[in-house]
């Protein structure tokens, strides 16, 4: 059996969740820490993601869109 790639399960968590992938981006630890089958590892991966998005709060692009960017140029995409 083949294993899910992690950005994809950390991806999958949030939607799980009910929010989009982009809110990764975005969302406080204090939310995080609400998100069912979310670990403590996935939280650190979430703050590291964070603190390198090289995309600004109030982005001209769709937030969606510009975190398929960011995940395309950190080799995760």
């Amino acid at each position: 059996m083949q294993h899910e790639p992690y950005e994809k399960r950390l991806i999958r968590i949030f939607e799980e969740a009910g929010h989009k992938p982009a809110d990764i981006l975005s969302m406080p630890p204090e939310e995080l820490v609400e998100i069912p089958k979310i670990t403590v590892p996935n939280i650190r991966t979430v703050l590291f993601l964070q603190r390198k998005a090289p995309i600004p709060k109030r982005c001209k692009i769709c937030p969606d869109r510009a975190f398929e960017i960011f995940l395309e140029e950190m080799g995760l995409g």
